[in-house]
């Protein structure tokens, strides 16, 4: 695609997005988990909420790649108590933090996963379950117009979708049609990836009814591994410190001596307010010690380590050298 067809494209799509107001608009989360944020900082120490794949996020305000909007849901009743804080209603109590579903049952489709401390407004109660809702920020990027809107903006009249363009047999551009398309490593091998209908592709080379193509795209960058991320790294914490920003997002499996699990106060600007997280003993080629954040599934093992325990752990470096102590801050991935 030329630079200038790509120019008339996103300018197109920028007025086809400003054609529906903002307050009618509903986003969807298109990738695994996004920040809920109270504030549009990319900072760990505003974050609210952790939103699913799929939950919706109605608009009300867009600020440059910020948007502000409202996520509703329901809550176990147990895990939340009445305040008055800043004018809310209710405040998550349980110190992992409690899921967010779409109805009130317990097998119910989670929608975010709420920090303890989060104050909400509450909505409606039914028995042993209370709606809430509450507004925040969350990064443009991570979502997609629900279905329907932006088409209905343009087009009220004819909500029949597009036919996709067909190319010329000497068309070095495919376009993905209505139907759902696998990308395959080979013609005969493995599906990598499903294209969704109108997906843009650029033609390499044609074999019989098969094409290769490229696909340019952006990827939710916590679901991947660094290349260099290899089992049995042995950077060291001096390394770590030295050296933050370059090791930051880099994957380490590492032997470490278990100290103490903590709650994270709100000091701490690298950890949200209450994440729970433990100090250990780095790898006998270290000195020092690290912080190790624990997510809310892995807290039941983690409680049940004892004091100087050895225990293999697998995690991701989210920072070289913390704000307040300087120590290497690891996200927890696993135990093994």
């Amino acid at each position: 695609m030329s630079a200038g067809h790509r120019l008339v494209s996103t300018v197109a799509a920028c007025l086809l997005i400003a054609a529906v107001p903002a307050q009618a608009q509903t986003v969807q989360v298109i990738v695994p988990e996004e920040n809920f944020r109270k504030e549009p900082v990319a900072s760990s120490g505003n974050r609210l909420a952790t939103l699913l794949m799929g939950a919706s996020v109605h608009v009300a305000e867009r600020r440059g790649r910020w948007i502000r909007g409202s996520v509703e849901g329901w809550i176990w009743n147990e895990s939340v108590e009445s305040t008055d804080r800043d004018g809310f209603d209710l405040i998550v109590i349980r110190s992992e933090g409690e899921n967010l579903r779409d109805q009130p049952e317990g097998n119910a489709r989670r929608v975010a996963v709420l920090m303890r401390g989060m104050l909400l407004d509450r909505l409606e109660t039914r028995g042993a379950w209370t709606r809430v809702g509450r507004e925040a920020w969350i990064w443009s990027e991570s979502t997609i117009p629900v279905e329907g809107q932006v088409a209905q903006a343009v087009n009220p009249v004819d909500e029949s979708p597009a036919e996709a363009l067909r190319p010329t047999p000497l068309s070095d551009r495919l376009v993905v049609g209505s139907d759902a398309a696998g990308l395959l490593l080979s013609p005969d091998g493995d599906t990598t990836a499903v294209l969704k209908g109108g997906t843009d592709l650029t033609v390499l080379a044609r074999e019989g009814g098969w094409s290769r193509v490229r696909l340019e795209g952006w990827v939710w960058e916590p679901s991947t591994l660094p290349p260099d991320s290899v089992a049995g790294d042995e950077r060291n914490i001096e390394a770590l410190r030295s050296n933050p920003e370059q090791f930051r997002g880099r994957r380490v499996e590492w032997t470490v001596q278990f100290v103490a699990l903590r709650q994270a106060e709100a000091l701490r600007t690298d950890f949200y307010d209450g994440e729970p997280y433990f100090l250990a003993r780095p790898p006998r080629a270290s000195r020092g010690i690290l912080y190790v954040a624990v997510p809310p599934e892995l807290l039941p093992a983690v409680r049940e380590l004892g004091a100087l325990q050895t225990v293999e752990i697998v995690a991701r470096v989210r920072t070289g050298r913390s704000a307040l102590m300087g120590v290497p801050i690891l996200d927890l991935i696993a135990l093994r």
